[in-house]
């Protein structure tokens, strides 16, 4: 398909990449092999071996590599700053090629939370659209789920940003990062509580980060299940007949009784336990006891205690656990948690881990 009213000489395309893996930035080796992978990627033809360069400047943060490979179409340069995490990529070209396919070989080797491209189309005329992008289509003879989600690339629409999310994971796992997972509590109303459960059930992640409505809501659903109901539904008529609405799921008042009837003495329980201690409980401690209470396998919480994986909840105060909390608190007056205590176990998590994801 030729597109009229637009180039047809090659693109020029710098990236400009913020917030690197530093160590990557920093290795002659990875540079040379990343010449080399992006120019096949886009499938350009190297005249010469790639050459690389170390430079020291008086400024550490100046100091950096330099690479270029000769290619027949003209030429990829890059030039890093290891201390400042940014890499600025040069490819320029005499004949179009895949600008997603030159994106997606940065993010393998250099891992930037940042990419800005600057594109300059070289030449008038007329351009093989073809060339320049994957052709959409399903992928009909994958034989597992991870066959399936990686050929979702050339689906198009939230189906190639699940691809993409697929290969950042896998990256994830093969790198050992230590793998954070977090959500708000409307994920856990619906369905994907079970699936979250499952994560932590095999341990694909280290710590789970989320609101205080995903732990009410995974103990409430121990308890009976949420209900699908409608967007347009009512909500003065819901609530006349004891129902409350998080869209297009239905939540009973009778679960919010029954939390009720589970929390107050499990605070009590909490609170001989702070007497024993000498001290505030963390709120990441308050949700591990919780855990021991629940027989669900299908709780995130149930699975978080059993293989000791950390659920931290910087607002724990909230929303209906934090209104048990207060009530419990209005007869119990030297009962609290110590909101903060968390930061210390985090911060430990986070610095002593050689990637974190």
């Amino acid at each position: 398909m030729e597109v009229k009213l637009s180039h047809g000489k090659g693109n020029h395309i710098g990236f400009d990449c913020f917030n690197c893996n530093k160590k990557a930035l920093n290795d002659e080796k990875k540079v040379k092999e990343f010449l080399i992978e992006i120019s096949d990627a886009i499938e350009m033809k190297r005249l010469c071996k790639p050459v690389v360069i170390s430079h020291k400047h008086e400024k550490k943060t100046e100091s950096g590599i330099t690479g270029f490979v000769i290619i027949s179409e003209s030429h990829i340069s890059i030039h890093t700053y290891p201390e400042k995490g940014e890499a600025f990529i040069d490819v320029f070209s005499c004949k179009e090629f895949n600008e997603t396919k030159a994106k997606n070989k940065i993010q393998e080797f250099f891992s930037p939370k940042k990419i800005e491209k600057l594109i300059n189309f070289r030449g008038k005329g007329k351009f093989n659209l073809e060339k320049l992008s994957i052709p959409i289509k399903g992928k009909t003879n994958a034989k597992t789920i991870p066959e399936l989600i990686t050929g979702m690339d050339s689906i198009g629409f939230q189906a190639s940003h699940l691809s993409k999310a697929g290969k950042i994971i896998k990256k994830m796992q093969s790198e050992k990062a230590v793998i954070f997972l977090s959500f708000t509590s409307n994920m856990v109303s619906s369905g994907l509580r079970e699936l979250f459960a499952f994560m932590l059930k095999h341990k694909m992640v280290n710590a789970v980060i989320t609101t205080v409505g995903s732990i009410e809501e995974d103990l409430m659903k121990t308890h009976k299940p949420f209900l699908l109901g409608s967007f347009e539904a009512n909500d003065l008529d819901l609530h006349k007949k004891g129902i409350n609405r998080i869209g297009n799921i239905f939540v009973p008042t009778e679960r919010y009784k029954w939390l009720e009837k589970q929390l107050q003495p499990f605070f009590k329980e909490m609170y001989f336990l702070q007497k024993k201690k000498s001290r505030l409980l963390s709120s990441r401690e308050i949700i591990f006891e919780l855990g021991k209470k629940i027989k669900d396998e299908n709780s995130i919480l149930f699975w978080a205690t059993k293989n000791n994986i950390p659920v931290f909840c910087p607002a724990i105060t909230d929303g209906a656990f934090g209104l048990n909390l207060y009530t419990f608190k209005q007869q119990n007056k030297t009962f609290g948690i110590d909101v903060t205590a968390d930061m210390q176990e985090l911060a430990d998590l986070v610095l002593t881990a050689e990637k974190t994801a």
